[in-house]
Parts: C-alpha cells; structure tokens; sequence
C-alpha cells in the first residue's frame, strides 16, 4: 500500500485494490459493500479532524473532499456497491463557490484547421463578465492553431491579453492537448492562463505500453509544460467534484478512475466527462468517452442528471457512447468535433449518431465554421461564423492514404467556398 494511506483512516478488515492514478494520486477501490461503510469512514476522518471542503450527491452516489495538507476523495455508489477512497499530497482546492450569479454565456465550437488531419476539439466559452473557459485544443498537425487560438480570443477580449481563467483538459490524446502543448511553451507573454483542470492516467499503468509511443511522448511533453509553468494552478479533478468559473458551473461525472477495475486498454476510457451548468441551461462535455465510461454513465445516471441543451459528439462522432447515452441527454443542438467528411462516412454505421440526431432540433460539424451559441440555448439563434480552412488532399494522402474523387473533392471545395466569408444564422443554415 502507498504511504500515502498510513496517515489516513481506512475502513477495517475489508479486502481493496490498489490503483495509481497519476500526479502522486492513489486510489483504494472497496468492492460489494454497504453503504455504511461509508458513512463509519465519514465519520472517522471527521472524528480525526479532517476538514470537508466539499460534498455533492448524485443521485445514488454521494461524493465528500476532505483537505487537510492533503486531499483525499471519498465516494461511495450505491448502484455498484462500490467505495472509493482517491487520495494525494498534491492539491490544490478548487473554486467550490459561484463568483457571479448571471445565467448567460456564449459558447463556441472552435473550427479547428483540419487541413491535414479530421480529428481535435477545442470549445470556448466567454462568462457573463468576459472570462474564458476553454476545453481542450487541436492536434499538432493543426500546425497554426495555437495561434488561431489565441487570434480568436484577443478578437473577443477587444484585442486585449486575453485571460483564460480555466483551460479544461478532458483527456491526452494528441489531438485534444497537442495545441495546449505550444501554447504553453511558446506563447507565454500572449494570454494569461490561471488554472488548468484535467485527471490524467498515470503512464506507469501497464495498459499505457498499449497506448501507443507518440501519444504517451505528446501528453507527457503536456505535463512537463504544465508542471514548469509554476504560475498555473493545477486542478486533478475527481468524480462528484463540482467547480465555477464565475457565473459557470461544471460537475464531474466520470473520470479514468470510475473505470478500475476494468482496463484502460483503451485509452479514450481515460477522458473525464463533463458537465456544465449556465442557469438552467445544461451542456454536456462527454470528451472521447467510450465502451468503460459509457458503461459507468449508464450505470449511476438517469436522464434527471444527463438531461442537457447541448451536447458534444462523444470521440467526434466516432465509435463513442452508446445510444442510451443519447437517449438519455435528448439535446436539442449537437456539436460534432470533426470534418464533414468523415460524419458523412461515420453516420452509416454510427447508430448513436443516428438516435441522437432523431432527437435534436439541430447539429454543426466543426470543419464547417465555427458555432456560436448563446446560453441559455434556443433554437434559432445559433451563428455559425465563416469557414476558415479546407482540406489539404495531397497531404492527406501522403499522412493518411485517404483518397477521395475528384468530383467529390470539387463539390467540397464548392462548398467551402459557399460558407466562407459569409456568417449564417441556424434559419439560414438550414
């Protein structure tokens, strides 16, 4: 057992596993045990002084952070009979309190430059009082969008230095923290970044050997970025925690830890799912959750807690969540992170696609120009800005293989053309 837990109370002659969780975190896992068990636990680290910084109920799970020096998470959820006790020397106590109580926001889904490849997601949102949160970033074969990133910000901060006040970071594909990456090594004097929120997997889990050299490389180089910036507040967020961004508020609903003791074969089970809360208005950031997490997410929520406005593709659009996920969180505007392309390829065989799309009232693809909603949502007024970038075919062929005929490859030009340089309202769109 970690030292970690030889200063913390532990529940008495039960059988655990042992996982690390990355970031000097470690996680026991209880299985089949009452719900009593907890609330003795509780009891004891109260008994021992421990502060409670935090607690949230989710419908049949109840989640407390305790932070003394230290942190320590503890849940408990009844559907699985399942206790967790996630504990780390290293916290940081994030912001459990709203700033401001204003219902409204804007939302972007960022066009990322899919010239040379079909996948990366970064979202944008501006609070009530002009603060940034943005998710994720673009692959490195994005090769300019650090700047475009920041470009869109200053354009939105009124030219100024724009202020991230959180960059959220769902998983470490390459193409979800690649752009990050550069930004945090290259553009420093640029934007000021203030907090960064992610759960990454530990590497020295043995699935990791499976998760592929270059991918291991690119998150890894992410994290010693992250750690160098010692200006930047590193938030490890955890299931049932709950944090603001002024007038936004974002619940963690699953992260790689909820997936023990299952594999993280595949690496997309690392991703944390998201939920965000402007007012009344729900906005669902399930990352690239696949087969494990969707498994959790059916598992511990209704639709009383996935019911949302908006929602993000999960993986792209590729093999994802399941149908019942969808079903579930019936949003009325879906957000695909992906190249037209490649939703035109996928939705043949994607029912979840498919369900999801029966129950929206209506759905943008990311290559096609970037989406601005306003929140709280309604149908009619999202904008969809000028299409800013095309496919490069040559060298998506010479990267991928990938090769398309020349008259579907002049219709997407036409089409291309067609969108940029022109903004459309959602009536004009359809």
């Amino acid at each position: 057992m970690n030292s970690i837990f030889y200063t913390i109370p532990l529940p008495d002659g039960l059988p655990f596993r042992e996982y690390d969780c990355g970031d000097n975190t470690h996680m026991l896992l209880y299985s089949d045990v009452e719900r009593d068990v907890f609330d003795k636990l509780c009891q004891r680290f109260e008994y021992e002084h421990f502060k409670l910084y935090d607690s949230l109920i989710i419908e049949n799970s109840i989640h407390r952070t305790y932070a003394t020096g230290m942190m320590v998470h503890v849940y408990y959820c009844g559907i699985e009979k399942a206790l967790r006790i996630v504990a780390s020397d290293r916290f940081e106590k994030y912001p459990n309190k709203p700033i401001s109580s204003a219902d409204t926001a804007t939302l972007w889904q960022f066009e990322v430059d899919h010239s040379l490849i079909d996948c990366g997601m970064c979202y944008i949102i501006r609070t009530a009082s002009g603060k940034f949160f943005v998710i994720d970033s673009a692959h490195p074969y994005s090769v300019r969008d650090d700047f475009r990133i920041i470009d869109f910000l200053k354009k939105h901060s009124d030219g100024q230095k724009p202020v991230v006040e959180g960059w959220f970071i769902s998983h470490g594909h390459e193409d979800h923290v690649g752009k990050i990456k550069d930004i945090l090594k290259y553009h420093e004097d640029e934007l000021e970044i203030r907090a960064v929120y992610h759960n990454l997997p530990s590497l020295e889990l043995k699935e990791s050997k499976g998760w592929g050299d270059a991918g291991n490389n690119i998150m890894k180089d992410f994290q010693n970025e992250l750690e160098r910036r010692t200006d930047i507040k590193k938030y490890k967020m955890h299931t049932g925690q709950r944090f603001y961004v002024d007038n936004l508020e974002f619940t963690v609903l699953c992260t790689h830890e909820d997936v023990f003791p299952r594999s993280l074969e595949n690496f997309n089970d690392t991703t944390i799912s998201l939920m965000m809360r402007v007012g009344n208005c729900k906005v669902s950031f399930p990352g690239d959750s696949m087969g494990e997490s969707d498994r959790v997410l059916i598992r511990r929520y209704s639709a009383d807690t996935l019911k949302c406005d908006v929602m993000q593709m999960s993986h792209h659009g590729h093999t994802g969540t399941s149908p019942e996920f969808y079903r579930r969180s019936a949003a009325e505007c879906l957000l695909f992170p992906i190249t037209e392309i490649k939703f035109d390829e996928e939705l043949p065989r994607q029912e979840a696609n498919r369900v999801a799309i029966s129950i929206a009232k209506e759905y943008h693809i990311a290559s096609n120009g970037a989406a601005e909603i306003l929140l709280p949502y309604k149908f009619g007024q999202t904008k969809i800005l000028p299409d800013e970038t095309f496919e490069d075919f040559n060298g998506i062929f010479n990267l991928w293989c990938y090769e398309y005929t020349d008259e579907y490859k002049e219709k997407l030009y036409k089409e291309f053309l067609a969108r940029k340089n022109s903004g459309r309202t959602q009536s004009e769109w359809e």
